[in-house]
């Protein structure tokens, strides 16, 4: 999904304990470097996942283009902002969001607005939230955009640097909190602690983290995964 209007305005984001510090202006005056989302340094790691995750890209990421480098950071800081409504696990609750999944090393726990489980794509408006945590006091730590798109993945955001990924086999219990509760494990065990081994290909994610969160400033900031989340 390309937009061609894209909104160009600084947010400032502090949420509680979550220190992110000053999302990043849209005018770049001569001199002044440019926020990092738009120059990925870890392009060679590639998000963490193996290679067949990423299957539908063979372009590394790279720098964008400016205006491609403007709408990413617009789209991103208002989602950011957006998040920021929910700074706790508390807050998520609160507001109607549930837990999706178990602890997932790397990724966190992710919470799921159950109104928009699969989408539609709105950059300006994750559909997941990522904690590093259960507790009421958990923090924000990331976002997560999940969208139903068949074989191949959503345009997604500008540019070729959003490497979307899919699941083959997630165990789902659709009656339990949180309703993923297993990856990669066989049919027998899936089904031996309450699940059903069920097929996601068609179902596309993204993860965006906040530009700092625990002393770590996101060297790409749609990586896979985040060091911290242990």
């Amino acid at each position: 999904m390309k937009r061609a209007n894209y909104l160009r305005r600084t947010v400032l984001l502090v949420v509680g304990a979550l220190v992110v510090g000053a999302c990043y202006p849209l005018d770049y005056m001569p001199g002044t470097p440019r926020p990092s989302w738009c120059d990925p340094t870890d392009t060679a790691v590639n998000d963490g996942h193996t290679a067949s995750f990423f299957a539908n890209y063979s372009q590394a990421k790279g720098p964008l283009s400016q205006d491609n480098c403007f709408a990413v950071v617009g789209y991103l800081n208002n989602a950011i902002n957006y998040a920021a409504q929910f700074p706790t696990v508390a807050d998520a609750r609160a507001a109607g969001w549930i837990q999706a999944t178990v602890w997932t090393p790397g990724q966190g726990i992710h919470f799921v607005d159950p109104t928009r489980l699969t989408g539609p794509f709105d950059p300006e408006r994750p559909n997941y939230l990522l904690y590093n945590g259960t507790a009421p006091t958990a923090n924000l730590a990331g976002l997560m955009f999940l969208v139903e798109s068949g074989a191949t993945p959503p345009a997604g955001f500008p540019g070729a640097n959003d490497h979307w990924h899919n699941h083959d086999k997630l165990c789902v219990d659709a009656d339990a909190e949180p309703f993923i509760i297993a990856e990669n494990v066989s049919d027998a065990f899936c089904t031996a602690i309450g699940g059903v081994n069920t097929v996601y290909t068609s179902q596309w994610m993204l993860h965006a983290w906040v530009p700092k969160y625990a002393g770590w400033s996101a060297t790409d900031i749609f990586n896979n995964s985040h060091p911290s989340l242990v």
